[in-house]
């Protein structure tokens, strides 16, 4: 089962402990490989482990916008591992916008930035936690439900229209419209 990640490979992004998570399922027999698709602080440390894991995990430099599609194209499940912190709980990423209008599903930390996105959707593979074990078991998941797949990447591009810039702008009128319908029915009591 092919893993992406896209985006910045710092530090913060938790993609060390995704990596060994892999790497520990698939010694315990799953299949599993991971490509991380871009530049930062952390590279040189992925890039070490990744040399390390047969071919399991790569580390790719970064591609044009325009091409992120044919990257995703070719995987099977978006990853976000990201920890709990005050940084992520802002808005939310745009790769994941991006996992879901490709027809990926997830697999993501649960924290609001993915919360607030997904929601109760059916396309997202949780790990309750951003540490190893829960990763882990994420995956755990994935390798038992391989069939899912094709059926969550689905639910995943139809959610993905709920988040497009004409729709959040439909949103956005709607709410202003009933705030002012509520001022002006307010004023007139």
């Amino acid at each position: 089962i092919q893993l992406i990640y896209i985006g910045v490979l710092n530090y913060e992004r938790n993609l060390m402990k995704l990596c060994q998570a892999v790497e520990k399922a698939n010694s315990e027999g799953m299949s599993f490989k991971l490509s991380l698709v871009g530049k930062g602080t952390e590279q040189a440390d992925l890039e070490s482990f990744a040399s390390q894991t047969n071919g399991r995990i790569q580390v790719l430099p970064p591609v044009q916008h325009s091409q992120v599609p044919d990257v995703l194209a070719q995987a099977h499940i978006g990853v976000l591992p990201f920890p709990d912190e005050e940084k992520f709980r802002v808005s939310s990423p745009i790769k994941l916008f991006e996992y879901m209008a490709a027809g990926l599903p997830i697999l993501a930390t649960r924290i609001v930035c993915h919360t607030d996105v997904i929601g109760n959707g059916g396309f997202a593979f949780w790990a309750e936690q951003s540490d190893e074990a829960s990763l882990l078991s994420a995956l755990h998941l994935i390798a038992e439900n391989p069939d899912r797949l094709s059926e969550m990447g689905y639910q995943s591009a139809l959610a993905s229209r709920d988040w497009t810039w004409s729709e959040s702008a439909r949103k956005l009128r709607e709410a202003l419209e009933n705030g002012l319908k509520k001022l002006t029915n307010g004023s007139s009591q």
